[in-house]
């Protein structure tokens, strides 16, 4: 034999500390017959050194077919070496397969060179987990989130600092070692109150808009190893591009498709991992500490994105369609009071983004069409743009062709019905008493005739105030996060106001800026030409 065999033989066919005589020891049913160690000596035997055997034959190794032959005797099951034969293919790290090893055309031949599946194992310990691992962990399911539709965002590992506080519905996967379980939900749950809670070193004031998804703690080791895998092969195949591994052929393509085998794996790990969906919840006001509710996902299933809008909907976690019974029973409950028996819409609004104990709306339409839906009744409640007093502007009730927009009230169906009670005596109020009108009797009319009475009844119209016919409004804004207010100033100032195709609409920004130790040359020259360039009509420095 040429050098370097004995290390071979030691290692993977005969020998104490040889991996086939571990697995015996582990596998009873191997040992009973020594299945391990004859599935080793007959490949052998029957293809080394591997050079000699291809020179005369000129194929390498010995068909699978062959190997079972020469290692089972008359009244065994072929079954047991065949199973013996696909554990050796993936622990001995000199024994190399041509194929698919349950094709009994593939080959199997041993050389002093370490195979590549034994090259991929070495190469997995390479990797960190919060590195290489976590960042490929990152990539794979930033594809498979890609058909996930029902958020505004979708975020991968990213601190509660890096999330913005905003009204958008978030999706957040956790990272791995915020992992969940019943028997150990601490980790996750700490988390999930740290991005419910903070933005930053900032609180957070919009925490009912999070949704969070959580790793499995039985299943990630499982994970780390798909990636691994698919990290290992990956590192092999680039290693082959660049000539920094020699080897032939058909180890090659071996390797290139142990890459796409791996890659096609990696997506159904991570949902058989990531299948805990997680949310804060409150189920009253007055309720000290929010609890968590921890859905299991269906692995399953088809698309990820199509599974975590049914467990939203299913569990009313979010809600993408409203009945206006439920809305009046909140405010009935929350907001209504005798003293004060309206509410602002955007304060709802507002509300319901920050309280727990509050209904998460997809989105504000969800609540403008069962407001729409509301007006159109009058036991839900009435509606206003306006109070002073006593006396509600622009009231109305059971009319559904209202304008929702930031002043709109909701009035307590109650104090509704006697507010509009009260406007109808006003108007009876106003209206003149009927008058009579006695025809007299003509003499010559030989039949005596009754009066007639005609009572004539004419109503004054109800008296309508003046509508306004200017609007005019100015606001400071924040420098430092001026991106968001001025978003949220023209969607809900100027787009309500053009939504009237007979208003004439002007908006003008005024900026002024102060520095007391004097603007740089670069600074000053880049405002100058951004102005000009957005057609600032007028721009100074003094």
């Amino acid at each position: 034999m040429p050098p370097g065999w004995d290390a071979v033989i030691e290692k993977d066919i005969d020998g104490e500390r040889a991996e086939n005589t571990a697995l015996e020891a582990k596998e009873p049913r191997f040992g009973m017959v020594n299945a391990a160690r004859r599935v080793a000596r007959t490949v052998f035997l029957g293809s080394a050194p591997a050079a000699a055997s291809v020179k005369k034959t000129g194929v390498r190794g010995v068909d699978r077919g062959r190997v079972l032959l020469g290692c089972f005797q008359p009244g065994q099951p072929a079954a047991l070496y065949a199973d013996a034969l696909h554990r050796l293919t993936d622990r001995l790290h000199y024994l190399n397969a041509s194929g698919d090893p349950a094709q009994d055309t593939t080959r199997y031949w041993f050389d002093t060179r370490a195979n590549l599946r034994r090259e991929m194992e070495d190469r997995k310990g390479r990797f960190t987990e919060t590195g290489e691992v976590r960042s490929k962990l990152a990539a794979a399911l930033q594809k498979l989130t890609a058909s996930v539709t029902g958020f505004d965002g979708i975020h991968r590992f990213t601190p509660h600092g890096d999330l913005p506080d905003e009204n958008a519905l978030r999706l957040i996967f956790l990272p791995p070692d915020r992992f969940y379980s019943k028997q150990e939900g601490r980790l996750a749950t700490d988390d999930v109150l740290a991005y419910v809670r903070n933005h930053g070193a900032k609180p957070r004031y919009r925490g009912n808009r999070l949704i969070f998804i959580a790793p499995d703690h039985a299943a990630l080791s499982r994970l780390s190893d798909a990636i691994r895998t698919a990290l290992a092969w990956n590192s092999i195949v680039d290693d082959l591009k660049e000539g920094r591994l020699n080897i032939d052929r058909l180890q090659e393509q071996q390797a290139q498709k142990e890459l796409r085998t791996a890659e096609e794996v990696l997506p159904r790990s991570i949902r058989d991992c990531y299948r805990w969906l997680l949310c804060l919840v409150m189920l009253a006001a007055t309720d000290r500490q929010p609890i968590i509710e921890a859905l299991p996902l269906n692995t399953s299933s088809g698309a990820l994105g199509t599974e975590i809008e049914r467990v939203c909907h299913d569990n009313e976690l979010i809600i993408t369609a409203w009945s206006p019974i439920h809305l009046r029973a909140k405010l009935k409950e929350l907001y209504w009071k005798a003293d004060s028996p309206t509410v602002k819409t955007v304060d709802f609004w507002e509300d319901s983004q920050r309280y727990l104990y509050l209904p998460r709306l997809k989105n504000r339409t969800v609540l403008d069409q069962a407001i729409i839906k509301g007006a159109s009744r009058r036991d839900f409640f009435g509606t206003a743009y306006g109070q002073t007093g006593e006396t509600f502007e622009g009231f109305q009730l059971g009319d559904p062709n209202i304008q929702i927009d930031s002043t709109l009230l909701l009035i307590e169906p109650g104090a509704a019905q006697r507010y509009a009670a009260h406007l109808q005596n006003v108007v009876n109020a106003r209206s003149p008493d009927p008058v009579v009108v006695v025809k007299p009797i003509d003499p010559l009319v030989v039949s005596p005739i009754t009066p007639v009475v005609s009572p004539v009844i004419t109503q004054t119209p109800p008296v309508v105030s003046p509508r306004a016919r200017a609007f005019y409004g100015s606001i400071a804004i924040n420098p430092h996060s001026a991106k968001v207010p001025l978003v949220q100033l023209a969607e809900e100032i100027i787009s309500v106001l053009a939504a009237d195709p007979d208003a004439n609409i002007k908006v003008t920004v005024e900026i002024s800026a102060d520095f007391p130790q004097g603007v740089s040359d670069s600074l000053k020259r880049a405002i100058s030409e951004n102005a000009t360039n957005l057609g600032f009509k007028s721009q100074s420095w003094e």
